[in-house]
Formats: structure tokens, C-alpha cells, sequence
């Protein structure tokens, strides 16, 4: 299957869990409406509505912090067991669509659509998707179609809040040309700081530079990088039947605002990692790592090779390249992980999909 044959779509549910509070108590509707810890310790805000975003209140905000800014915030603890059963209805209504769903979040997914019908067939199913949820729901979204994960990712983000936005195929690289590269998933702080010091401040820019170039900047990763500033991205979806996962994470005693102490983290779980691999006769695809700061913002990266894998060093190269591009310098950071994911057997190593 060709790159540009592929319809990809992803759902992003707005203020999910304000949106399921608004829904067992429709008076909070209009409201700055926050979720989140408790401002007496070191809560953060993890959910923020829309009349809380304008009073700068934002999503892994210090409670502390959102209080002094809108002092009329409402604060409202977790319902997990309610927005777990909203995700799980959402996610059974998406499987009507396709059986092809890979959910990366209690509050978004992807659904990978057939190959063989038109784009324009993509986008009205993505429309209907979002009216569906409205309507049976109750709950807001936004939605991206594209040919691929990436593109389908940053137009569903560019269309937020209750947007639609389809990128038809060949329209891609226009598309991605104008946008800052901090908007490319992947792109940290740092390896944003990077390339802007390279002259490389738009996705535009980024794509029209070099291979080699990339390279000497990011290592293997760079022209990878490049690649998806073009709008191409071969990772599929992966739906939950074939997600299997190894992963080790390490909650520090006291946080760490240390690079070298971080990387030998880093190794050390790479190590751990592959050993379990190599236990059960497994290669993995996918190398990603999670990075949790010490406000308990969470970041994930991951990255899919061409070649499988269950070799320490391997795994370490993967992780660390993650984790220099994401880490913000000096930012303290609570917790580190490391996870090998899309297993196969050792014994049939695969290549992922090459574009056509």
C-alpha cells in the first residue's frame, strides 16, 4: 500500500474530563472549571474548560498558580470511574468505524480507515465520527484526516476547540510548510532550540534542508525528522490486540535536573529492557521513553525503526536521542521510563513498512 493511499483519521476529545463533569452538572457549563489536585499540596490542574483557558489556567498548571490567576475557579476533584466509562464508550462507537483503532489516551485515538475508498469519503466519516459523539455522548471533539498519524495529529490540534480539518493527499508538505516546528510531534524545547539556531524555525524550513545536515545535528533521527516535516510517516496504527509492551520506569528519590544522571538512567532501564526481550525471544519495533517533570507534567516520545530490535545498545541510542530532544535543560525531572513496544518473535524479524 502506497503512502498516499493510506486515511487516517484522530479523534481528540476536548476537555474531556471538564466535558464529562459539564455533563453530570450541566450549571458549570460557560464556567472556569478546572480538575485536578488539591491547591493544599502540589496539586496541578489536569483538566482545564475553555473560560479557565482564558484566565491563562492551562493544563499542568500548579493549582496554586490557576487559583491566583482566576479566583473564582471552580476546582473539582477526579471521577476516574466516570471518564473511564466515557473513554470506553467513545472508544466502542470508533470500532463501528473501523476495527482498525489504536487508542494513544484516556481522551484520544486513531482510526485507520480502508485504503480503497476516496479521501473525500475519509473526511465525511470524520465528520460523522464527530457528530456521532456529540449527539450519543454528549461530548465535544475535534478531528484530523490525513494520510498519515503525524499529519492527522497536528491538523486535529490545529482545529481545536470542536474543529475538523482534512489534509488531502499531496497537500501535506503545504499543509506542515508554515507551521513552527515545536508543532511537530517528537520536537522538544531543546531540539527546537537546536534547529532555530540552525536558521530551521518552520516545518517548511526543516523539510527543505538536508539529510546530512539532520544528521550531524541528530544523529539517524535527524533525516527521520525531516521526513515527517514532509508530511511522511510510516508508523501504523496499532490497535490494542497488537500493542504488547516492555517497559521500565524509575521514580527518583529526589527529582533530577542532571543530563549524565539522567542518561545513566536511561541506560540502565535500556539494559533492563532488552534483557527482558531477549527472556522471551521478542524484538521490538518501537523504542519510547516517558518523561515526568516535577510539577507532574508528562511527556512520551517514541520511535519506530526500520529494523527490529532487542540489543541494549540499541535500545539505549533510541532512548537517549528521545530523551535530548524532549528533556527541557535543567528542568528537574520526577520520573524516567523506557518502553519496547510492537513486539514480533526473534526468530521473524520484520522491517517496517518502507514508503512506495
Amino acid at each position: 500500500m502506497q503512502l498516499l493511499d493510506r486515511r487516517i483519521l484522530l479523534l481528540d476529545l476536548d476537555a474531556f474530563y471538564v466535558s464529562v463533569e459539564e455533563l453530570r452538572d450541566p450549571s458549570l457549563r460557560g464556567k472556569p472549571v478546572v480538575v485536578g489536585g488539591s491547591p493544599e499540596g502540589r496539586g496541578v490542574v489536569a483538566a482545564a474548560s475553555y473560560a479557565a483557558r482564558e484566565y491563562g489556567v492551562h493544563s499542568a498548571l500548579p493549582m496554586r498558580t490557576a487559583m491566583k490567576l482566576c479566583p473564582d475557579l471552580i476546582i473539582l476533584p477526579f471521577s476516574r470511574g466516570a471518564y473511564s466509562e466515557k473513554s470506553r464508550l467513545v472508544m466502542a462507537l470508533l470500532e463501528e468505524f473501523s476495527p482498525m483503532v489504536e487508542q494513544v489516551s484516556i481522551d484520544e485515538a486513531y482510526v485507520e480507515l480502508s485504503s480503497g475508498i476516496p479521501f473525500y469519503r475519509a473526511g465525511e466519516i470524520g465528520r460523522e465520527v464527530q457528530r456521532r459523539i456529540e449527539v450519543a455522548l454528549g461530548l465535544p471533539s475535534s478531528v484530523g484526516v490525513a494520510t498519515s498519524k503525524v499529519v492527522a495529529k497536528i491538523a486535529c490540534e490545529s482545529s481545536k476547540p470542536q474543529g475538523f480539518l482534512a489534509v488531502p493527499p499531496g497537500r501535506e508538505a503545504q499543509f506542515l510548510a508554515p507551521l513552527p516546528v515545536r508543532r511537530m510531534p517528537g520536537i522538544g524545547p531543546r531540539a527546537a532550540e537546536v534547529l532555530n539556531k540552525q536558521g530551521l524555525e518552520t516545518l517548511g524550513q526543516l523539510a527543505a534542508c538536508s539529510d546530512d545536515l539532520m544528521a550531524r545535528l541528530f544523529g539517524k533521527r535527524g533525516p527521520e525528522m525531516r521526513q515527517r516535516a514532509m508530511g511522511v510517516d510510516l508508523n501504523p496504527v496499532v490497535t490494542e490486540r497488537e500493542a504488547k509492551s516492555r517497559s521500565v520506569e524509575r521514580t527518583f528519590g529526589k527529582d533530577i535536573a542532571d543530563a549524565e544522571a539522567l542518561l545513566k538512567s536511561i541506560r540502565e532501564m535500556s539494559e533492563d529492557v532488552a534483557g527482558q526481550l531477549q527472556k522471551e525471544g521478542v524484538l521490538a519495533r518501537t523504542i519510547g521513553i516517558k518523561l515526568r517533570y516535577s510539577d507532574f507534567t508528562t511527556l512520551t516520545r517514541a520511535h519506530t525503526r526500520f529494523e527490529p530490535t532487542d540489543a541494549a545498545g540499541d535500545i539505549n541510542e533510541e532512548a537517549a536521542a528521545l530523551l535530548t530532544g524532549a528533556w527541557e535543560t535543567n528542568r528537574p525531572v520526577r520520573l524516567l521510563g523506557v518502553k519496547a513496544e510492537k513486539l514480533i518473535p526473534a526468530g521473524q524479524p520484520q522491517k517496517a513498512p518502507r514508503l512506495l
